[in-house]
């Protein structure tokens, strides 16, 4: 998938696949749960659930930069579900936190590769 840059409303959405996501913004792993969802290209996981230490863990990084944040969501359009930037609590189905974070003022929607 090519990374897909729109201007809509005055809001910049950037769409892209999940291995161009993955290398932009290089998710960290779960180190809370040996078992935890959504494997990067090593194995490991990377996604944090919504409830209990690994949400806790997510609000605390939040709190120091919240544009490393991204919600695994229900997508609306279709069956399919997508990331998106930030702390989202409807619709959600799991976190991730990333080393670089998403560009203030855009709008991302990943999409499975």
């Amino acid at each position: 998938m090519k990374v897909t840059e729109i201007t809509k409303d005055n809001w910049k959405v950037i769409e892209m696949s999940v291995g161009e996501w993955e290398e932009q913004f290089k998710p960290i792993r779960n180190h809370l749960d040996d078992n935890a969802s959504w494997q990067d290209e090593n194995g490991n996981g990377i996604m944090f659930e919504t409830y209990g230490n690994e949400l806790d863990f997510v609000r605390e990084k939040c709190e120091l930069n919240p544009r490393c944040i991204w919600t695994l969501m229900d997508s609306e359009e279709d069956d399919d579900c997508v990331v998106v930037e930030g702390f989202h609590f409807v619709n959600r189905i799991g976190y991730f936190i990333t080393e670089n974070p998403a560009e203030e003022g855009v709008n991302y929607v990943i999409k499975n590769d």
